[in-house]
């Protein structure tokens, strides 16, 4: 094959300019608009990688040796959760999404958008609204059970200091924030134009320094430890939630649909009152026997307790939400024309 090239084949592996100057290239070795679409996501990237890395240059700098432990503790315990269900959700959402709405040209709303295009928006309306009852449900059980159970699963971990549960129970109410953050910006980043992302990307500027001060003031002037960094978190988390939230409204706007709503994502009321009645079962026990507190037979009977009542918590969910399970069947089936959740 060297024979047939006019120049030596270990030059293919080099970088050569674009001697081209149509279709946009230029005598570079990067074309604008490529190089302009590769430096948006490395800003991107270094951005994300700030957000997550925040809390423990914070940590670093301002928090004693046991602080940095029990963060690293729940840290690393407490993202199981969100590595083995939050993440591969996300991930399969963005590849929905990247099917369904992005397939409506975000830079053309201007005009009137074809039914095709309607019809893909409806799909990832629907897509959305699965994905964020789905978290809401989880997120029920996680606050319920999550918070509840802490202090406990702490004990049984032999971490006897009371910052452990606490920062445990911080990070259970974290949780769902980061599930419903993880497909929102899934959807986000599979529509916005390039302009948009750009946008986005300041925002995520002026939200990780409101952070990072945050995370400052908690830690170094109200010596609230690792929970007071999880709720900073939290605060970081809601900020580009609901940052996500009024840029999807506004997308849908633009195609002339109504966005998801909240109130479709709601879980039924019987399995809220399933949840609470459980917690309000849990706390009144754990009153009453608070002097068994530190007893291990105490504390596994106490899991036993919680294993039935999340039981009763399933089956109020298999009970009332039938029509949110067929949906997300006929979702990992790739039937998106019929998803209902009520």
């Amino acid at each position: 094959m060297a024979s047939e090239l006019d120049y030596p084949i270990w030059m293919c592996y080099m970088p050569r300019k674009i001697a081209r100057s149509d279709a946009g290239l230029e005598n570079s070795y990067i074309g604008r608009s490529l190089g302009s679409l590769a430096a948006t996501f490395v800003g991107q990237s270094l951005i994300k990688h700030f957000l997550t890395q925040g809390d423990s240059m914070v940590m670093a700098k301002f928090a004693t040796t046991d602080e940095m432990g029990i963060f690293a503790f729940v840290s690393n315990y407490g993202s199981i959760p969100a590595r083995v269900i939050f993440l591969p959700l996300e991930e399969a959402s963005r590849a929905v999404f990247s099917k369904t709405a992005a397939a409506v040209n975000s830079q053309d709303l201007a005009k009137r958008p074809a039914a095709d295009d309607k019809a893909n928006a409806r799909d990832a309306r629907q897509v959305l609204t699965v994905l964020g009852k789905l978290q809401l449900l989880l997120g029920a059980i996680l606050t319920v059970f999550g918070t509840l159970y802490s202090p406990i699963l702490a004990s049984l971990a032999r971490q006897t200091d009371a910052a452990v549960g606490q920062a445990l129970a911080a990070y259970c109410l974290y949780l769902p924030l980061m599930g419903l953050n993880g497909f929102l910006e899934a959807f986000v980043h599979s529509v916005a134009s390039r302009s948009q992302l750009v946008r986005i990307n300041t925002w995520m500027v002026g939200f990780t320094v409101v952070y990072m001060m945050l995370a400052v003031y908690v830690l170094h002037r109200l010596g609230l430890g690792s929970a007071g960094i999880i709720f900073a978190n939290m605060l970081n988390m809601g900020l580009r939630i609901i940052y996500c939230r009024v840029f999807i409204s506004a997308w849908f706007a633009r195609l002339g649909i109504a966005g998801p709503q909240l109130s479709a994502m709601l879980p039924h009321p019987a399995v809220i009152g399933t949840c609470l009645g459980s917690g309000a079962v849990i706390v009144a026990i754990s009153a009453a026997f608070s002097h068994l507190q530190n007893s291990t037979v105490f504390q596994l009977l106490m899991l036993a307790l919680g294993g039935a009542l999340g039981t009763a918590v399933l089956f109020s969910i298999w009970l009332y939400e039938q029509p949110f399970i067929r949906s997300v069947r006929r979702l990992r089936s790739g039937n998106l024309g019929s998803i209902k959740t009520s």
